[in-house]
């Protein structure tokens, strides 16, 4: 399953075997994909420290401070009794600065979150389809931020009868580690489905209220540029193009063509209509053709069926005829396919349909 983690210059998309990063370098986006190792996740800590705010940065060193330095102080120098905060009070820090994030932070988390929810393939020219996806995120680690403070406030409120307060947050606060896990490795699970309720809920209040903002186009363009880096290398197939050869339709017509010699010295026209199908056996890989008693019915695309009716127009003029009269009905359908057999069958099929009813009564 592909992870992702936004910072303030950027995003990572984590799969597998490697980790694709695109960011913000100098006004320009930059990527690059590394397999998944130490040294990549050494790399990665580096860009998201060096990207902070100097406040951040500054709270961060205190928050630390408070935590490991009057320890410190005590083991070595025996100068002070307050032995600082808690050691849980790092979970604090790891999962309360979620609700901090900077401006910026918060449009790359965004940007994460669309490309995440867009349906089809993630590229550049659908950047319109992507900005209008949702900016929500169903496995988003908001999640987890959710379920921990959730269970140190409820694990609190069972422990404090039977501990004093200090002592229940800290049993809170660690146990609250253990139900991550369990809920994590349980949270599409049936019977989870009430937890999951409750989880998703909250979570999405907090990614459109709190974590994150909608992403401006830069944003999204490095969202697409992480997620594609990755996808080459672990998973092409979802970004591969699949090409659609499209069958190109044959617009077919039918024609009821009647060719009439004028001034001839015989009331019979057999002989003229025999030369015309001469003609029309020419066409044969183009055409279909039915003659009846009183016309001739020709089938198929409009251009070749004008240069039929024009070559047999001609048939009487090269046999002496002075005068030709031609009519010419054209039935052109483009609602659905029409032959000749397909318009008897439909014919003989309403014909059969109403001999059935009459036997019926």
């Amino acid at each position: 399953m592909i992870k992702g983690l936004s910072y303030q210059n950027g995003i990572f998309f984590i799969g597998k075997e490697y980790v694709a990063c695109a960011y913000n370098n100098k006004g320009r986006i930059s990527d690059w994909v590394k397999p998944l190792n130490l040294t990549t996740i050494f790399l990665m800590s580096r860009q998201v420290f060096t990207s902070l705010p100097w406040m951040f940065k500054l709270l961060t060193i205190v928050f630390m401070a408070l935590i490991f330095l009057p320890k410190i102080l005590i083991a070595f120098f025996d100068v002070i009794t307050w032995r600082g905060l808690p050691y849980y009070f790092l979970f604090y820090y790891m999962f309360g600065t979620h609700f901090m994030f900077p401006t910026t932070l918060k449009k790359y988390h965004g940007a994460e979150h669309k490309v995440f929810s867009a349906r089809g393939i993630i590229k550049q020219s659908r950047l319109y389809q992507i900005r209008r996806a949702a900016i929500t995120n169903p496995y988003c680690s908001t999640n987890t931020v959710v379920i921990y403070f959730s269970s140190v406030g409820l694990l609190w409120l069972l422990l404090i009868p039977f501990f004093s307060g200090a002592l229940a947050l800290m049993w809170a606060s660690y146990s609250a580690l253990v139900i991550v896990i369990f809920i994590n490795r349980t949270f599409n699970k049936r019977f989870m489905r009430i937890v999951r309720r409750y989880i998703i809920a909250v979570s999405y209040f907090l990614q459109k209220r709190v974590t994150t903002t909608e992403p401006e186009r830069v944003h999204l363009l490095t969202a697409i540029r992480s997620y594609r880096k990755l996808a080459m290398q672990e998973f092409p197939e979802l970004i591969k193009e699949k090409r659609v050869v499209k069958k190109e339709e044959k617009k077919v017509a039918i024609v009821d063509v009647t060719i009439i010699p004028i001034g001839t010295d015989s009331p019979s026209v057999s002989h003229y209509v025999a030369d015309i199908h001469r003609v029309l056996e020419k066409y044969g890989d183009k055409i279909k053709y039915q003659l009846t008693p009183m016309s001739t019915l020709i089938e198929g695309e409009l251009p070749v069926l004008f240069e039929v009716i024009q070559a047999i127009h001609e048939v009487p003029f090269e046999a002496g005829v002075q005068r030709v009269a031609t009519n010419i009905r054209i039935d052109d359908r483009r609602d659905k396919a029409s032959s000749l057999e397909g318009k008897l069958a439909s014919v003989n099929n309403r014909l059969n349909e109403k001999n059935s009813t009459e036997e019926e009564k």
